[in-house]
This record gives C-alpha cells, structure tokens and sequence, in this order.
C-alpha cells in the first residue's frame, strides 16, 4: 500500500511516499520511510496498518521528508524498532548494514532485504521484497534524484545506479517503487537513462571547465541554465558534487 504524504514540491515532486507492507497471514505490518510530520498522513498511515501488529519500520535515507515523523514514534509506536543506516535515526535495533534482512512476518517470505545504495546521500538505501525494490530516493518515479556534495557522491551513485542493473539482471526485481513518483514498470529503460544521463551531465561540466569556467556558479550558469530558479539552489549543490567527482572543486566552493 503506498501512501502519499501531502508535501508537494520541486524537489518532493507529489509528495513523499510511504509503504505500509502486510505480512503474508495479514496481522502483522512493515512501514517504509514514515514521512514529515503531518497528523493526517499519520492518521492515514494508522488506518492502514489497522489492526495489523507494526513490526518493523525502515527510514531508506535521513532527509526530513522521510523521516520527520520519527520524532513523534514514540508516542504512536513505542515498540516498533526503527532500522536505519545512521544511528542517530535507528531506534531498538542496531543501524542495517547491506544483505540485512528486516522481518515483519512469521513466514520467511515476511522480510526486506538491505540494498546499501549510497549517493544521493551517504546512508541511502534500497530494499528488496517479493520481487519488488523500494528505492527510496535513489531512483525517482519522474525525472532524476540529486545528488549533491558533501551530502552525497556522484561516484557511489554511479556504482549503485550499476548495483542495481546488475540485480535487476539476475532477476532480483522486476518493479521499482520510488519514495516520489509512480511505479516505474520498466526498470531497465528508467536505469539505463539514469546512467547515460549521469555520464551526459558529467560531459557538459568538462566542457565548461574546459570554456574557462572555474567556479561552481560559472559552470552552474553555463550547464543549467534553464533550471526552474525554484531550484537553482539544488542544481548548484549538484555541480559542487560533479565538480568534486571531477577532482575540480575549489576550496573557495567547499561549503
């Protein structure tokens, strides 16, 4: 079950996107990324686990429109562990590491499995289930995620855009089911275009060094510059992390 917080904006697109996963008899519960802190989305969110046992819930990455609200867990789950890379986030259980399997259900079907897939930020993470992979913000139902510095490395996200084609290969999922977006139905076609993008945008800032750009400004106004003003602010983080992939981030640009 997806439940769409409603956030909507450029950088959250509809909104964020949290899952409610049943267990395979249905009384028990697994929660993916709660969201920011709206009572309506919580009240939306109790609804749908009902009278399920909440086993389990996982925080995919530490942005607050996918983890506000587990400033209020406790109040509304004091039992359920929160399972999260960074400790500060993870909560009655030790913070997951890659291939970590997060059970929710008596059956050994009712479980997640940990996809470390840093990048968009340093603690991102997928999660594999039946067949299906919960991308968190690694990959968007629309357009491209961010990925900016230092909070993320353009480096690690090209190795876990290939991560994942690689599972994707052997069959591990067959659907993508994003933290912002729809579903994306054909994996393949969404992560090719992610990679060529990637390597398309890592081309063009090259070419604006090599015109005399230097600054992340200078190459910012020369390789976005139609970006929605909106998110000028994003597109500028994105450079200073594709300027850093490049080995060309000046000390003066480091925040």
């Amino acid at each position: 079950m997806r439940i769409r917080a409603d956030n909507p904006s450029p950088m959250t697109l509809t909104g964020t996107n949290t899952y409610v996963l049943s267990s395979r008899d249905d009384r028990s519960a697994l929660l993916i990324d709660p969201g920011p802190e709206l009572p309506e989305h919580r009240e939306t969110i109790l609804a749908e686990v009902g009278d399920r046992r909440l086993a389990a819930i996982v925080l995919t990455h530490r942005h607050a429109d996918h983890s506000e609200m587990l400033g209020s867990v406790e109040h509304w789950a004091p039992d359920v562990p929160v399972h999260a890379v960074l400790p500060e986030f993870s909560r009655l259980a030790p913070p997951v590491t890659d291939g970590d399997l997060i059970a929710f259900g008596d059956d050994d079907a009712d479980a997640v499995r940990v996809v470390t897939t840093p990048g968009h930020t340093m603690d991102s993470i997928c999660l594999l289930h039946d067949s299906v992979l919960y991308s968190g913000d690694t990959v968007l139902g629309e357009g491209t995620t961010i990925v900016t510095h230092p909070e993320g490395s353009l480096g690690d996200y090209l190795e876990s855009l290939d991560r994942l084609i690689a599972l994707l290969e052997v069959g591990e999922y067959s659907r993508i089911e994003p933290a912002h977006g729809p579903t994306i139905d054909h994996p393949a076609e969404v992560l090719g275009h992610y990679r060529r993008h990637r390597r398309e945008r890592i081309s063009q800032v090259r070419a604006a060094l090599e015109q005399g750009a230097r600054t992340t400004t200078e190459v910012c106004d020369i390789v976005y510059h139609d970006v929605d003003p909106r998110v000028r602010g994003a597109a500028e983080q994105i450079v200073r992390a594709q300027l850093s992939y490049l080995g060309a981030l000046t000390a003066d640009d480091r925040p």
